[in-house]
């Protein structure tokens, strides 16, 4: 069930889940099978980001967006993100989908914006 912020953004015009499940099912084409390789990290990203930014653009909404993927090796190694916002919390907002495989995490952040 669906939270009274995604239901917020949703009637704004963004529709968190459909945003995530995307975000997630490109992160799992690209990755699933993958295992780590540092010269392929670049691709990955711009990969996902660039997929990401379509499914924003398709919906023809009035946003800005900002989106953000990060690919770590995994080692073991903690990985710890956050970020602060000045913004309108009733038309601006955030999700964040993480994914990992036996080999590496993924963490991909998508921020919008209204604008006026």
């Amino acid at each position: 069930m669906a939270d009274a912020d995604d239901e917020q953004h949703e009637e704004m015009g963004i529709d968190t889940e459909k945003v995530m499940d995307s975000i997630r099912d490109t992160m799992k084409q690209k990755l699933q099978q993958e295992r780590w390789a540092a010269k392929k990290v670049d691709g990955w990203v711009k990969d996902i980001v660039e997929a990401t930014l379509k499914v924003l653009a398709d919906m023809k909404k009035p946003f800005k967006y900002v989106v953000t993927c990060v690919v770590m090796q995994r080692t073991g190694a903690g990985l710890s993100s956050s970020f602060s916002s000045l913004w309108d919390n009733m038309r601006d907002g955030v999700c964040s989908v993480p994914f990992e495989t036996e080999h590496l995490h993924c963490v991909t952040a998508v921020y919008w914006l209204k604008i006026d």
